[in-house]
């Protein structure tokens, strides 16, 4: 597996990230061994860096599988807005991963120079964290390409997780060429670059080799995270980024899957999952969700912010 440095971070790490969120409560739903032995798995299959985040809940998932893989390199995020979130945010992963560090702390869901601006005060508190040692690198996600082209002014942020995919699916502000020129521009600033959702949250899955090869083959990113739920997709995921003579086969015989929001009967039509989607993919008809598939990422956020639990990816 290729091992790069994550851009001024110094942070050595695979070029295929394994993305938890697939294996968390908004998603599959893995139990915390489960979710270990697949992050095990992977690990021994030349795995070393693996994405997740205050929201996901699968520390309990890593926290597992450190003890038989303990050179995973670790990046977390969370909603932090001043000092005193992201200190309770860093103190949670702590706790959560039964580690004293964390390898890269991101602050999730940036938009743009307002919202960094907004929450400077809390990527201070983390820079004065990575002075102390106490985190490696600090960072920012992010489906905005402004937030992309603003995060280079701030001297603390070490990484960028932008959403980039071949066909720009979930980009909200721009186009891949948008998305691609503001990377590289963060790139000759010394940012390191992992992306995520290289699939589209799923909408690639049909020409997943095309999609993969786009972000595997592509300069401009160190990594990228891919969310994996069975050993065949570890296998078959290695094998693209590996440049396996097999691994079209491998894709091709996971590319019948498919992913939907499903909606339960008993919706209350509260409103909260169309406030929390930033896809703008959600409205609610007759009193009851109702989800455009064609702009779903698949992320699962909307299913935190149901009070009744009754939006589920499946």
């Amino acid at each position: 597996m290729q091992i790069n440095t994550l851009g001024r971070s110094g942070l050595k790490v695979s070029k295929l990230c394994f993305g938890t969120l697939t294996m968390s409560p908004l998603q599959q739903n893995m139990s915390p061994e489960a979710g270990a032995r697949l992050l095990v798995y992977a690990y021994e299959r030349g795995v070393r860096f693996l994405d997740t985040a205050d929201l996901y809940g699968t520390y309990p998932h890593i926290r597992l599988a450190l003890k038989d893989a303990p050179d995973y390199v670790v990046s977390t995020k969370a909603y932090c807005y001043d000092r005193q979130t992201a200190q309770a945010a860093l103190e949670r992963a702590y706790r959560g991963l039964g580690r004293d560090y964390v390898d890269l702390f991101m602050l999730h869901e940036q938009e743009s120079l307002y919202t960094l601006r907004g929450h400077e005060e809390a990527l201070k508190y983390l820079e004065e964290q990575r002075s102390l040692g106490h985190i490696g690198a600090v960072g920012v996600s992010t489906h905005f390409v402004a937030c992309v082209r603003a995060a280079p002014r701030f001297g603390m942020i070490d990484v960028i997780h932008p959403l980039i995919n071949l066909e720009g699916i979930g980009i909200q502000d721009g186009a891949r060429q948008d998305m691609e020129d503001a990377i590289a521009s963060a790139r000759a600033a010394g940012i390191g670059i992992f992306a995520m959702k290289p699939l589209g949250g799923g909408h690639l899955i049909a020409s997943s080799r095309d999609a993969l090869r786009y972000a595997i083959d592509s300069p401009l990113l160190d990594a990228v995270a891919v969310g994996m739920q069975s050993e065949k997709e570890i296998d078959a995921d290695v094998a693209c980024f590996e440049g396996l003579p097999d691994a079209r086969e491998q894709l091709e015989a996971l590319s019948g899957r498919r992913r939907r929001i499903m909606v339960h009967d008993w919706c209350e039509g509260c409103g909260r999952c169309r406030e929390r989607c930033a896809q703008k993919a959600i409205d609610i008809v007759d009193g009851r969700a109702k989800i455009d598939q064609s702009r779903c990422v698949f992320c699962g956020y909307c299913a935190r912010a149901c009070p009744q639990f009754c939006i589920k990816v499946v």
